[in-house]
């Protein structure tokens, strides 16, 4: 909205109600002619603009158009922060029934089972490899998150057949999680991959398959799509393994 103290000292007494009348009725500018609005707030046409003048505008025509442009961005704002308030709880609850009991039984039996657990994660994605790697060390269970890209390389040199690899990745299908599940997977180590629920290349390798909901799951033209569906999906297996 415009300022509304620009040259507020200025301004007269009548030119102050046409003010306070404006801000306490909005929505109603943008479809108000000028002599109502002189007439609701008992003013001439005159006063309303010398008003707009010192606000910065050419006249009442330019004001109005600038406050009904400014209530258009607003509600476009809240709109598109509803739609996506929406797609966070439908993540949220599509996540939990995909997620079974079984599966994070049986995966977090592995985990417990494993001699060494390694954790990689590309991206957006690797925020969910910190917090994995964090709760894991958390709960008593040592683990190494590979956050050097040039580690992912050499680290399957180390991996063994009792070791365990969890990926973490959206789309499941990223070339360099996918190059190096290739090699775990010679190595007949178990893999656990973390994807959106859809087909992808990811879960061919993996020894368990455990899934989360997203709208989106393309991140090479964007990777700001939320990771909301990761964070629950890894408070419920760590949940798991800190009960079993």
């Amino acid at each position: 909205m415009f300022d509304v103290l620009k040259n507020y000292e200025e301004m007269t007494t009548s030119e102050k109600r046409v003010l306070s009348y404006i801000m306490e009725n909005q929505d109603h500018i943008p479809h108000i002619k000028i002599s109502d609005l002189a007439e609701e707030t008992f003013v001439s046409k005159t006063v309303i603009i010398n008003l707009a003048q010192k606000l910065g505008f050419s006249g009442f025509r330019e004001m109005k158009y600038f406050i009904s442009r400014t209530i258009l961005e607003e509600k476009s704002e809240q709109e598109s922060q509803t739609v996506y308030r929406e797609v966070l709880k439908e993540s949220i609850d599509k996540t939990f029934s995909l997620v079974t009991e079984d599966q994070l039984h049986e995966t977090a039996a592995k985990i417990k089972a494993a001699k060494n657990v390694f954790i990689m994660a590309r991206g957006t994605s690797k925020a969910a490899g910190h917090y994995l790697e964090h709760l894991l060390l958390t709960i008593g269970i040592q683990c190494i998150f590979i956050k050097d890209y040039n580690l992912s390389e050499v680290f399957t040199d180390f991996v063994a057949e009792d070791d365990i690899v969890i990926f973490i990745s959206i789309s499941g299908d990223t070339k360099k999680i996918i190059d190096t599940a290739k090699k775990i997977h010679l190595k007949k180590a178990d893999i656990i991959s973390i994807t959106s629920f859809r087909t992808n290349e990811l879960t061919r390798y993996a020894t368990n398959s455990l899934f989360c909901y997203t709208d989106k799951a393309n991140t090479s033209k964007n990777d700001t799509i939320s990771r909301t569906g990761f964070f629950l999906t890894i408070d419920l297996l760590i949940d798991k393994l800190a009960n079993i």
